[in-house]
Parts: C-alpha cells; structure tokens; sequence
C-alpha cells in the first residue's frame, strides 16, 4: 500500500520564482511504502531432533538449574531513502524504528501500528547535508552545533518533521543572533505563521527595535506578532469614544475623562465625563488601514503601545497616556470677568471661562510636557516611551498637514466608513435643550443597532449604565427647572 506524499514546505526546488534565493535544504515532501501480505511461514520441526518426555516428581529435573540467556533480537531498523533535487544526489539513511518514531513524530501515525518494516521505504525530498545533521542529532552522543548558514534550513525541517525540541533550539538561536540573521542571502518569508509567532516571543520589544533589517526580511513580521500578541488580551483591546475619537482600553475607561462628553452627576455628586463607545469599532480593520496608509509594522506597533502605559503629572495632577506626555495644557493669559458677571474668557484663545466652575477640567490652548514622579522616570515603559516618542507622540492640536498622530488617522478611518459611524460631536453647545437632543439621538442610533449585534455581559452593563447616568441627567435638569421657577415666583 502506498501513502501518497504530505504538505510540502517551501523549498528552492519546488518554487516558481527562480531568482529567489530560499533555503535549500528544507524537507519538500516524503512518501512511505508499505509491503503487500505474505503468506504465513511454516515452522517444522528439524530432522533428528529428540523430543524429550516433560519431566515428571520421580525423575530428577533440571528447574532448578540457570536458564539459558536469550539473545535480544537487534532492533529493526528503517531505510530512509533521501532526494536531493538540487545537487541531482540520492542516499540512503538507516535508523531504528523506536528511534525514529519517538524523535520525529511526523512518522509516529505511520510507523506505529506498521508489524514488518523489510520491505518498507520511506523517499524524502530533502538537501542531503541538511538530513545527515538530522540523523546525526537523533542517534549521535554528541548533538552537533547549530550553523549560521544552515539554522534557517534546519529550522524549517525540523518543524515539517515535527522535532519540536530541535524547533525550540532553532527559534533560540535565531533570536539570540537575529541581526546576523537577517544578513542571510536567503528569503525569509518560508517561515510560517507558527513559527513567526514563537520567535516573536522569544524576542523582547527594546532588541528588536535596534535591528536594522535593511531589506526589511523578518523584523517587520515579527513586529506584526508581537502586535497581534499583546491585542490578544481582552486588557488591550481598544474602543473608540463617540464623542472625541479618541482609543482608550477598559482599564483606562475607569480613570480617563472625555472633553466633549456629556457631563453626568452621581448620587454622590460627583462629576462624570466618560468616553461613551462606539459598538461597530473594529480594531483589525483600522490596522489594517494604517497598513494601507504606508505606515510599517514597526510604526504600526509603536503607536498602539504608545496608548497603553499611563502616569502621573506633578504639575496638573492628572493622569495621562504615554503618547499625550505633551498634553499639560494651559492658558497663556489669565480670564478677563465683566463686572457682576461669573462667566468671562481667556484673552489669549477667547475660551469661556466661568469664575466658581465645578465641572470637569477644560483644555487650555497651549501645551507643555507633563511632569512625570522620579519613581517613573526609571522604569521600563518609560525608558521606551522616550526612545520612540518621535513615532509615539500625539500631536496637541493636530492640523490637516501634520501626519503624525494616531487620532488623525481614527478620524480619516471612520471617514472612509460614512454612515457606519455613530455619532462624531465635534462641537460644544451652549444650550442643554440641544445637549439632550443629542444624547437622546446617539443612545437611539446605539439601541437600534445593538438589536442586530449580540452584546457580552460586559457591554450589555455599560449600557445599563449609561441609560441611568442619561436618566440622572432628566432628572436633575428637571429639579433644577422646578427650582429656578419657583425662584421667579417669589
């Protein structure tokens, strides 16, 4: 019976671009023939042979005597046929079958349950020299070492044939040397996804941003892992506010404050101005897009991260992400009040100002770097927040012709969706009749589409939430109606 060849990797020899410079010695496919059944073998007695009667309690038996010893039988032993296309060589390998099943586990479904191995043949398509280390790591005493030109190759044939504990030695030894690596006149991209995946976690953020892959061959990949790794935790996965686009996690949801939210006051009476999400947001999407927006992996991965550390300012006494490290916002002239009057403005931007104001903090038009506490100057994050802060920084007050900046790219995202986007406030009214409108007109957009998406526990209680900050908010607006009328009345 013959087993018909399995999954090939990529090899130079089986590749249709013939100027690419691949790894020769990748494993391109095996076949495994097995014999047909042969009649059974007769066993018969031999000529002159003399039957001795069992011995019985009367005559004297020989129990008690040694037993002869019984020689093992040597344990069988598999041809390994090996084609090596490129350099037009054939050659033949032995290895024990035990051998072979427990070290590569590529052959264990096949192998195992397989009575007579006489007659069967196992043909790889293999580079010879590639094999012969392979056969030398299974059966020799001494493992023999890891090359620079040949870890590539060895890597990937390791993997098709299952060594896992060869594939880990591999993905260190790449990770140890990848910028010697990445020198290698070979195409990289016959690594696959599993094995991009445990490399990048292998390789610590900081190491590989000093890699200079000129032709751009792995360090990119990795960078696009290492980012997908991180999103993968449910602690990392960003919303988008509705009202000032901006990415916030739900860690951050708890401490961070929207601008141009709708200001809610609790049983407490404390202030709330919380980012609302937009249900639809799809953050594979919008990576997708800063990739067609011709932002590298590196760059991509940077400005994400950028938004995940937070710290403390010493000066305004407010906590920010890493990339508004710039944000400590001011106004350079002090509020100008007419006479009587509470409410005023800034001369320097003409902003309103209210004298005894008790919302949340408003923007100023200026900014300077916030100051962050000593114990948080020498940590890691921030160490790497300085090193790619050109890359990381989000920009104060971004203008059309400034490309740097996450939130402008958000803003051209939602953009390109049009009618998918559910509420964009761009403006601060003045009137509570129009803020109602608004909110009302955002949680109906919201309820609408939410019948059509299923919700997890966690969205379904932050729309509980909101519906009952949106009712504190009628009900204060309605006590406070009553009291300015009965005021008028007296």
């Amino acid at each position: 019976m013959f087993l018909s060849s399995f999954r090939r990797p990529p090899s130079s020899n089986n590749r249709s671009t013939p100027n690419r410079n691949l790894p020769t010695t990748t494993v391109s496919g095996t076949s495994i023939t097995r014999p047909r059944a042969g009649k059974p073998v007769e066993v018969k007695p031999q000529v002159g042979a003399i039957q001795r009667p069992f011995p019985t309690l009367s005559t004297p038996t020989l129990l008690d005597q040694p037993k002869p010893s019984i020689k093992q039988q040597p344990e069988e032993e598999i041809i390994i046929h090996v084609c090596d296309e490129g350099k037009k060589i054939n050659r033949d390998f032995k290895c024990p079958k035990s051998i072979l099943i427990a070290k590569m586990k590529y052959f264990e479904s096949h192998l195992q349950n397989c009575q007579a191995v006489e007659d069967l043949e196992i043909s790889v398509h293999c580079d010879v020299d590639i094999f012969e280390w392979l056969i030398q790591y299974m059966l020799g005493k001494e493992k023999p070492f890891l090359e620079m030109n040949k870890v590539i190759s060895i890597l990937i044939s390791s993997e098709f044939l299952q060594m896992q504990e060869l594939v880990t030695q591999c993905l260190e030894f790449v990770a140890k040397n990848l910028e010697e690596v990445v020198k290698l006149p070979i195409d990289m991209s016959c690594l696959n996804q599993n094995l991009l995946k445990q490399l990048s976690k292998m390789i610590v953020p900081e190491i590989l941003d000093d890699i200079k892959d000129r032709k751009d061959k792995l360090v990119s990949k990795v960078y696009m892992k290492k980012l997908e790794e991180f999103l993968e935790d449910e602690n990392n996965m960003f919303s988008r506010c509705v009202y000032c686009n901006k990415l916030y996690t739900s860690a951050q949801h708890e401490w961070m404050i929207c601008e141009k939210a709708q200001i809610f006051i609790d049983f407490h009476g404390n202030v709330i101005a919380q980012h609302i999400p937009d249900r639809n947001w799809d953050m594979n999407k919008f990576l997708l897009f800063l990739k067609e927006q011709g932002l590298s992996w590196r760059d991509v991965y940077w400005r994400i991260w950028g938004r995940l550390p937070y710290f403390s300012c010493i000066n305004c006494n407010s906590t920010f992400i890493g990339s508004e490290l710039g944000h400590c916002s001011f106004h350079t002239q002090e509020p100008r009040f007419n006479s009587g009057s509470n409410v005023g403005y800034y001369e320097c931007c003409r902003q309103k100002a209210v004298r005894f104001d008790t919302s949340i903090k408003k923007k100023g038009c200026s900014a300077k770097n916030h100051v962050v506490k000593n114990e948080a100057t020498h940590s890691k994050e921030y160490e790497l927040l300085m090193k790619n802060f050109t890359v990381i920084e989000e920009p104060f007050d971004p203008k059309p012709d400034i490309k740097n900046g996450l939130e402008r790219y958000v803003l051209m995202f939602i953009g390109n969706k049009g009618g998918n986007v559910e509420l964009e406030v761009e403006e601060d009214y003045d009137e509570d009749e129009n803020e109602i409108e608004e909110v009302k007109e955002s949680k109906k957009i919201i309820k609408s589409r939410g019948k059509n998406n299923e919700m997890n526990p966690m969205k379904q209680r932050v729309w509980r939430l909101d519906n009952l900050r949106l009712d504190d908010y009628k009900k204060m607006k309605e006590i406070s109606n009553n009291l300015t009328k009965m005021r008028r009345k007296k």
